[in-house]
Parts: structure tokens; sequence; C-alpha cells
């Protein structure tokens, strides 16, 4: 496993995606790939108040899974937990919940049900660019101040509005964003092939803004939901309607034999090389791995040590850029 040093933190480069844990991936299953990750040397868990959320405003299924796992093994400590609040919800993705009543909701629901009594990274999990960012960072300053929150994040913004929030935050001595998480993956993808135009979808662009500031970036589906070892395998039709939808492009299938030619010549899985590609970047980020099979996490585990040279990563991105 590799790691990046993060403040007072070492994170693993592989985050463990907990999404769907009590809901469509059941506790006994999330409970094994829990295990199976901090074995491995995992330490980071990716969860929000939004997943495995039922109805509008109740309790996180799963970080009631992540509580109930930490509590049992002893194991809080050792982990560094990420969540996500203010996300709008389901209804309604365009009304806003980025206000401080919704705020203190979602983290002291979150910190509830995940057992503990602060979280070393909170993001807002969705901007509103309605509203100023320095309104917002004046807002999340509260959570730090109070030590419910050690790091704050933003998910789904663009490098536009970070900057304008760490800017106000340097200048007037207030907590800033220190990470990021959006969608980044080798294949490529757009909020339109995605379905969702509150979500933030890494750009070249973006990324040598991240490259510049140094700022970390975890990057949800990094395998774009299977579809080089799939296609690779001969076993197209087995990606799911949403990943045919939002990854079966020409761009992407053009890609294929690459990512199948380096496979083959460092003699690991194609989901190696495509974690790989996020986790050998020159600004540090960390690939969140999730899925409802323990054999797919298990095999994305066996490969997290894997590095891959700029001249690979240029070799693999070269018709995205």
């Amino acid at each position: 496993m590799k790691y990046l040093d993060f403040n007072n933190l070492k994170l693993s480069q592989i985050a463990l995606g907990c999404d769907h844990y009590g809901e469509s991936i059941s506790e006994v299953i999330a409970l094994k790939q829990l295990d199976i990750f901090a074995d491995a040397g995992g330490n980071l868990l990716d969860t929000a108040h939004i997943y495995g959320q039922g109805k509008a405003g109740t309790l996180s299924s799963s970080e009631l899974v992540l509580g109930k796992w930490m509590q049992e093994t002893g194991s809080r400590e050792k982990m560094v937990v990420a969540s996500k609040g203010c996300h709008p919800y389901k209804e309604d993705m365009h009304r806003s919940r980025i206000n401080r009543a919704d705020m203190m909701l979602d983290i002291n629901q979150s910190l509830d049900s995940l057992r503990t009594d602060h979280l070393d990274i909170w993001f807002f999990h969705r901007d509103n660019p309605e509203m100023p960012a320095d309104e917002i960072i004046d807002m999340a300053g509260e959570l730090v101040e109070k030590n419910l929150v050690h790091h704050l994040g933003a998910s789904n913004w663009t490098t536009e509005r970070i900057a304008q929030a760490n800017t106000w935050a340097r200048k007037h001595g207030k907590p800033a964003f220190s990470i990021s998480e959006i969608q980044w993956s080798l294949a490529h993808c757009t909020p339109e092939t995605w379905g969702d135009d509150t979500l933030v979808c890494m750009t070249e662009e973006q990324r040598q803004w991240y490259e510049k500031e140094a700022m970390p970036v975890m990057c949800f589906s990094p395998q774009a939901k299977g579809l080089f070892s799939k296609v690779i395998a001969g076993k197209t039709e087995s990606l799911s309607e949403r990943a045919k939808q939002r990854f079966l492009t020409d761009i992407n299938l053009a890609l294929v034999p690459k990512v199948k030619k380096l496979s083959s010549q460092l003699h690991v899985s194609p989901s190696a090389v495509v974690m790989a590609f996020l986790t050998s970047q020159r600004n540090p980020t960390i690939a969140i791995a999730g899925s409802s099979k323990i054999a797919q996490i298990t095999e994305t585990l066996a490969g997290s040590d894997l590095i891959l040279s700029e001249e690979q990563i240029a070799y693999l991105s070269e018709d995205l850029r």
C-alpha cells in the first residue's frame, strides 16, 4: 500500500468507498470488506451522510455500518474517516442544503452514526455556486473551532470555487479546504454523460491547478465501473446500463489496447493499471475503491503498490489532453 502525507496524517492512496453499505451491499459483506481493507494496510474510509439514506433526513446506513465495525474492532484510532454533508436531498438536486442548520444536522447525525466525537475529514458534498465562497468557508469554520472536524474538504467543487474559498480563508485566518473529491479516472467522463449537472469531473485545466497547488484529490469511480477490465475480458455486455451510458464511448474504447498492453508488460491486472494511473500522478491523489464484490476489492488491493512512470502516464493520457 502506498501512502501520502496529509497534514499530520498518513493516508492510504487507496481509500475504501463505503457507499451502499447496509443497503445494496449487505452488512455482512461490508464488514468483510472492511476487514480485508484494514489487513491490507488501508486506513482511509470514504462515506457520506447521504450514503444509504432511505428517506430525506434519515441516518446513513453506510455510516452506521462503519460505526459498528470501528467500535467492535477497536479500530477508530487506526482509521482516517472522511465523510460528507449538505448534499441536496435526492428529490431535488438543485435545492442547496448549504446552510448552518443543515450543516449541524448532518454533522451531528454523522458523528452519532459513526460512534465518534470528530471526523478527520469532512466535505461539503456539493457546492452552491450562487452562495459566496467566503460565506461558506466562514460557516464551516465553526466545525473546526468546535473540534467536530479536523480538516475541511470540497466535494464536487470546481477549482475556481475552491480557490475563491481558500483565498478568503488565508486572508482572514480561517480554516481552508485542504482536500478535494471529484470524479476522476483514466476513462473520460462529463457531468452530461454521467447524468448529473451538479457533479464535477476532472479536466486537464483543473488537473494542472491541483498539481500547481499540490492539493490532494480523492477520485470516485476511478475504475469507470469496471470498463477496462470487462472490455479486455470480452465481457462488455456485462457492464451495467449506467456504466455504458457514462463510460462506453469511442474515446474510452480507444484506451483499451493501451491498458491491455501495460497490464501485460507489467504482469498486473487492468484494474491495477487504471488505479495506478491516478495514484502515480504528480499531485497527491487517492483512488476510492468500491464494489459489491469482495473479489474485486481484493484484486484492487493486490495492485495497490504499483507505480507508473511519467512516460507510462503520458502514454495512457495523451489522447485525453
